[in-house]
């Protein structure tokens, strides 16, 4: 064991386990009969039983109230701890004070909520007049939860504000974040320590990560793929259910699974959705056999142990473009997804394989710590001047109304009374996170970084993908827009990349023409105004055509495709000298219109009158058709300025003549 100062101010001891060692054993052996008080614990390694060593009270024969970030994590400990009280919101109070009153249980064991502990809990010991900060131990598992959930959950760190009130009190997980200035004081003001258990082995896990820009195709994929090679259970961990019913449908679609070859795993209102949504498969509760593909939304991310027969294959997404908050947390969220396996297999496993598919967002913005320490400063003196303001005023409604409106109630706590550290803490820790997902390379340094994972680093190389698309077409006009262009901008040079983009923009074919035409920064003088920039882009296209139209190519190939007709007494009919014409422009790649078709935005008019551009004709209605017959081809529009000027090579060719051309077919 060693001791040394900590990371900012926070003493840090330094405590090691073996190979095939449980924790109680580890500490035991250093001088520790039960888990510390006043202890951040870093356990490190996922199932080593802290918390089965607080609740068994051979090993810990005290008191305990242990804080369980999930409901179903509560539920998976009472199956194990016959002798402990779940709480939560099924739970009565009444049961729970028969629970305290009995005389047959030595050591109270309760297992609750935070939700449970605030409501029930405090209640019943008030009720009963129980000190419970003197005669229980009280451990919050699981505690980078109080951070990473504070945000959509502000009840989740409610009991924090008792917690600190107990004598003998911990916080412990596998993945504890490090306090920031905000949550540090709290700590450090109650003299807590930063506890690390370090495995004396190499404990890590080899991890294929694929960084993708077509995430459900390369999901699907690689789903396929395990199944195909015999996996007896694939596990999803995804933090959507909106998500995991888009991979469902689509695995059900393309017979990749049967109806009964999935199961969703998820809270009860996220389950009775999927239900209406005809996905029958899917519980809020653990129920084995698993199936061959089984998908776990984050309530089961830290909550449950999977114990199974055979190995399993694991993946892990994260798909910021269609849900920012899928991001998975390379230093927490991951290593507990995979740590919810907890049979070790003859060959030294606990699953198969390991995979993280992860979507890399496009300009993805990151503030800087400073940025929100300042943006949290702003808030409060804001908040501090209307409150002022309300106390003074002989009416305060108005002012309590504008308070209610302000941004600084994303980290007031639930009374309303002061500010949740852990909230502002969750601010820091969205942009720490977001700034793994810059760049492919930045989320693998992040993966290795863990010190958890053996990464093979798998990138996919494509320039646009279907993440790309989805995100354009999820996007208003204008962003829609600017999304197109940005995409054009990083692709331009990659010709399979901009068919790919024309394939699936269709409606947007104009403003993809624009960029390549009068290019982005006259796009961005017009504001991406869709009118302003179609007149600009016909204006261009109209002049480009009349370039092409009386090139030296393009004339030559007008001499060739009537040489035999001009001259002679031979009368064409109008409709096949237009069609012969049409055939050229096209060939140039020159839009038209002709008369009754409806076409708009043609960069010329394919009428009689452009015949007379290039000859001098004579017209005639013989036999009720009309029929044009050439004097002579308009030699003088070889000395025009244009012709001279503005050399167009045809797209196809100049020898052999599109007349030729079509007559060698």
């Amino acid at each position: 064991m060693s001791e040394q100062n900590g990371f900012k101010g926070l003493e840090v001891v330094e405590l090691n386990i073996s190979k095939g060692e449980y924790l109680s054993e580890a500490l035991k052996r250093q001088g520790y009969p039960m888990l510390p008080s006043n202890a951040i614990i870093n356990k490190v390694m996922t199932g080593t039983g802290a918390t089965y060593m607080e609740l068994n009270a051979k090993l810990s024969p005290r008191n305990s109230i242990v804080i369980e970030p999930f409901k179903s994590s509560v539920e998976n400990k009472v199956l194990t701890f016959n002798e402990a009280q779940g709480v939560f919101k099924e739970v009565t109070v009444k049961k729970l004070i028969a629970y305290l009153k009995n005389p047959n249980i030595k050591y109270k064991k309760i297992i609750t909520t935070p939700e449970g502990f605030q409501s029930k809990v405090l209640k019943v010991a008030k009720d009963l007049g129980l000190n419970i900060y003197k005669e229980f131990f009280c451990l919050f598992d699981e505690s980078e939860h109080l951070t990473e959930d504070t945000g959509y959950r502000r009840s989740i760190s409610a009991p924090m504000k008792e917690f600190f009130k107990f004598e003998g009190k911990a916080v412990v997980s596998a993945t504890p974040l490090k306090p920031s200035k905000y949550t540090l004081t709290l700590f450090l003001r109650h003299q807590f320590k930063w506890v690390e258990i370090k495995p004396d082995y190499d404990y890590r896990e080899d991890m294929t990560l694929i960084t993708t820009r077509s995430f459900y195709s390369r999901v699907k994929q690689e789903v396929k793929r395990l199944l195909d090679n015999g996996s007896p259970h694939v596990c999803i961990f995804y933090k959507t259910t909106e998500g995991i019913c888009s991979i469902v449908e689509s695995l059900l679609h393309d017979g990749i699974i049967k109806e009964d070859d999935y199961k969703v795993f998820c809270s009860k209102d996220s389950a009775d959705k999927l239900k209406s949504r005809f996905l029958e498969h899917s519980t809020d509760k653990l129920e084995l056999p698993l199936r061959r593909v089984n998908l776990f939304t984050s309530r089961f991310f830290p909550s449950i142990d999977i114990n199974l027969k055979e190995l399993c294959d694991v993946l892990i997404l994260s798909n910021y473009d269609h849900v920012k908050h899928t991001l998975i947390n390379p230093f927490t969220e991951a290593i507990q997804c995979q740590g919810r396996f907890r049979h070790v297999f003859p060959n030294g496993k606990r699953y198969n394989s390991l995979t993280v598919i992860a979507s890399i967002p496009n300009e993805l913005e990151v503030k800087p710590e400073e940025e929100i320490y300042k943006d949290i400063e702003a808030r409060i003196k804001c908040y501090r001047a209307i409150q002022q303001e309300g106390i003074k005023a002989d009416d305060p409604t108005y002012y309590d109304k504008e308070l209610k409106r302000l941004r600084l109630n994303e980290v007031l706590n639930s009374e309303r009374n002061g500010f949740d550290r852990f909230s502002i803490e969750q601010l820091l820790l969205d942009e720490q996170v977001k700034g793994y997902y810059l760049s492919p390379n930045a989320l693998r340094q992040a993966y290795e970084d863990t010190g958890y994972f053996n990464v093979d680093f798998q990138p996919e190389d494509e320039a646009v993908g279907e993440d790309d698309i989805y995100r354009i077409k999820a996007a208003k006009a204008k962003d829609k827009y600017q999304l197109i262009v940005s995409t054009l901008e990083a692709t331009k040079d990659n010709a399979e990349a901009i068919r790919f983009v024309r394939a699936q923009c269709v409606e947007e074919e104009w403003l993809i023409n624009a960029f390549f035409k009068l290019g982005k920064e006259v796009i961005e003088q017009q504001q991406y105004g869709k009118t302003a920039i179609k007149k600009l882009l016909k204006q261009t296209e109209e002049e480009e055509a009349l370039q092409r139209r009386f090139s030296p190519e393009f004339l030559h190939d007008m001499i060739r495709e009537f040489e035999s007709e001009t001259g002679n007494d031979l009368y064409i009919p109008v409709k096949n000298v237009l069609d012969r014409i049409g055939y050229l422009l096209d060939c140039y790649g020159i839009t038209y219109s002709r008369y009754g078709d409806g076409k708009k935005d043609a960069m010329c008019k394919l009428s009689e009158a452009l015949i007379k551009e290039y000859f001098d004709p004579r017209r005639s209605n013989r036999e009720g058709e009309a029929k044009v017959k050439f004097v002579r081809f308009k030699e003088e529009l070889f000395k025009r300025k244009d012709c001279e000027e503005h050399i167009i090579p045809c797209l196809l060719y100049t020898s052999p003549s599109p007349r030729d051309m079509r007559r060698s077919r």
